[in-house]
Parts: structure tokens; C-alpha cells; sequence
């Protein structure tokens, strides 16, 4: 299980060909829409976690996860 922050998480997104800004990522986590943990004042990200969310044919894919721009 990797687990990185909000830096770590834009890089692997772009590193697989799903660019998502920093803001975006926030605005995310503030709404609850992308699976994460809070550690104190950190938020931390699954990257197993975010593979499901990213993909539309499991449970947890999202449709679209820029639709709320």
C-alpha cells in the first residue's frame, strides 16, 4: 500500500495521464469526493485507493472527477 500527500499525488496523476491541479485536488478533498485520510493537518492519499476511484468500472470511479470545475 503507497500512500502519498497532495505533491505526490499531482505527480503520479500526471505521470498516468491524469493531470489535476493542486486547487482541484482540494476542492476534492473539502467535498469529500476523492478517498483520502487526514493525519493531523495532512492529507494523506491511498495511491490502491485512487487507482479505483480514477477507474469508472469499479465502485468507487467517478465519472468524470473535473465535472465539478
Amino acid at each position: 500500500m503507497k500512500r502519498t500527500d497532495v505533491k505526490g499525488l499531482v505527480k503520479y496523476l500526471e505521470e498516468t495521464g491524469n493531470k489535476l491541479s493542486k486547487s482541484f485536488i482540494y476542492r476534492l478533498v473539502k467535498q469529500n469526493r476523492i478517498p483520502h485520510k487526514k493525519i493531523g493537518s495532512k492529507i494523506i492519499f491511498d495511491i490502491d485507493s485512487i487507482e479505483r476511484w480514477l477507474d469508472p468500472e469499479s465502485e468507487e470511479g467517478q465519472d468524470d472527477p473535473e465535472s465539478t470545475t
